[in-house]
């Protein structure tokens, strides 16, 4: 009986010993699975502009584009342009639907709102007749920026954009549309815009969402 009880006390202290290493061995062979997954996005980095940026003819050929903001990379290891992702203000933001409204200026911009239609409807309205409401939920689920031009123009009544086009992006706050933009660039698209403030800067805020 006490031979007996010697071993189940042997056992124990081994099982006490080998388990820390087998859970240790385990999460660090998922550690390094998980490093060779690593999913792509476009890294953010904070503003530190005030959004007065003056505008000029840049370095993007004859595109207009803020000359001063900061910019987001997508990474990539391929040899196809980078997406890029510029924040700005509302300065910014009046500006290119002025341009957008008259046919000024030399990029082909294509102004989306990602607010849900009755969340616009029963709130503030869209900023401009030339803005286009484009639902996130709707892009997400829908893989939108994927569909063909026909099946998308018939979903959400607008053309589909041009790769080649500027996406300008708009929500409440600058969230969803910081979303929208990196479905975008996932998708292809190379110039994109995200309007930092959205409605609650270009409205007002609590004005309408009290």
């Amino acid at each position: 009986m006490r031979s007996t009880l010697t071993r189940t006390s042997s056992v124990n202290t081994n099982m006490r010993l080998i388990l820390p290493l087998i859970l240790s061995v385990t999460i660090s062979s998922a550690t390094r699975a998980l490093a060779f997954h690593r999913p792509c996005f476009i890294s953010c980095v904070p503003s530190t502009s005030q959004h007065t940026s003056s505008w000029s003819s840049a370095a993007l050929g004859r595109r207009r584009t803020p000359n001063h903001l900061p910019r987001l990379f997508l990474s990539s290891n391929g040899s196809e342009p980078q997406p890029t992702l510029t924040n700005i203000g509302k300065t910014d933001m009046a500006q290119i639907i002025a341009d957008a409204e008259n046919g000024t200026g030399d990029a082909n911009y294509i102004v989306l709102d990602v607010r849900n239609a009755d969340e616009i409807m029963m709130g503030t309205g869209v900023m401009s007749e030339i803005v286009k409401v484009f639902p996130l939920p709707e892009i997400a689920s829908m893989g939108a920026f994927n569909m063909n031009a026909e099946a998308f123009e018939a979903q959400f009544n607008f053309p589909k954009p041009n790769v080649e086009d500027t996406l300008v992006f708009t929500c409440k706050a600058g969230l969803r549309s910081q979303q929208a933009a990196q479905l975008a660039a996932v998708a292809g698209y190379t110039t994109i815009i995200n309007y930092e403030g959205g409605a609650d800067d270009w409205f007002g805020g609590d004005l309408f969402y009290t």
